[in-house]
């Protein structure tokens, strides 16, 4: 799209990432003086339905992120719309997403997976107490900061508890990270993001995701069948302990996965702490044990450093 000088009250710098539907610019908040992320929807040439689908999508994106505070979750300052556009005015994150992170390093030592995980499932808890599920946490819609936090991204598919606009009986998320229950189209809970969470932490931890396959329909088949390998019999250095944990995170009925992010939290963290006695982890909610997710990675350019649309 053509570059505007002004979006909203907010003068434009320059066009930092764009995508089918979607492009982010950088710009500035002119009483703050402090820089922010407008993420513009460009449904323009997309059919009628189409659009109406981006644009209701786009819009449960900016009120469920507007409900949540919290400092792992990318912050949204405004929705507004001016003439045709749609805009969400956001933090301007410096960072990588854990996807490329992942990309480029296969997986992450124990440490770093687990602190990544802490933050998540702080963040998690917090939206699950304000009536939010995410229903696509996967490492695309994670950011590392050039701090080492993390922000979790794109809530743009997220269930809030009684929005008018909520989606039942249909299935939303990403298949390699969505949970047995998602994958039948049933309603979504919190545990679907701990499900999510869970593969992730196995992704992190042995480079590869628990149920992956070379088609979208033998993951899926997978999700509902397999039984994933256990961590420590794929990577040396891993505890046991970390097996047990991996099995309630991924178990395929929801009742008798974790309930709650901070159990899952809580058994993680004690399962390397009692496995790794030198390692200084803390409980969610703490400061995150010191991560170093840009070791043998090129700095990444301007271009990249950004939220996807």
């Amino acid at each position: 799209m053509t570059l505007a000088k002004r979006i909203g009250k907010y003068p434009v710098i320059r066009e930092i990432a764009h995508g089918a539907v979607g492009t982010v610019f950088e710009g500035f908040d002119p009483t703050s003086g402090e820089k922010v992320a407008i993420k513009v929807l460009r449904a323009e040439h997309l059919p009628d339905h189409a659009a109406d689908s981006a644009g209701a999508r786009f819009q449960r994106e900016a009120d469920a992120t507007r409900r949540l505070r919290h400092p792992n979750i990318v912050t949204v300052y405004e929705y507004g719309e001016q003439g045709r556009i749609r805009f969400i005015a956001m933090e301007f994150l410096k960072g990588r997403e854990l996807r490329q992170v992942l990309r480029e390093r296969g997986r992450l030592a124990l440490d770093e997976a687990v602190s990544v995980m802490v933050q998540l499932l702080d963040a998690l808890g917090h939206s699950h107490r304000q009536g939010v599920v995410h229903r696509d946490i996967k490492p695309s819609n994670v950011m590392v900061l050039d701090d080492q936090r993390i922000k979790v991204l794109d809530f743009g598919i997220a269930r809030i508890e009684s929005a008018a606009y909520t989606q039942l009986g249909s299935m939303l998320g990403t298949p390699t990270y969505m949970s047995p229950e998602q994958i039948r189209g049933e309603p979504a809970d919190g545990r679907a993001d701990l499900w999510a969470a869970g593969v992730m932490l196995y992704e992190m931890l042995v480079g590869r995701t628990p149920f992956a396959a070379t088609g979208v329909m033998e993951v899926m088949r997978n999700v509902g069948l397999l039984e994933p390998a256990p961590v420590s019999s794929l990577v040396a250095s891993l505890p046991p302990s970390l097996d047990e944990v991996l099995r309630r995170a991924l178990a395929k009925k929801r009742d008798e996965r974790f309930q709650d992010a901070g159990a899952f939290a809580d058994a993680l963290v004690h399962a390397v702490a009692a496995a790794e006695p030198g390692v200084d982890l803390e409980v969610a909610g703490s400061t995150p044990v010191d991560l170093d997710l840009t070791a043998a990675a090129p700095p990444p350019s301007d271009a990249s450093r950004q939220q996807s649309p």
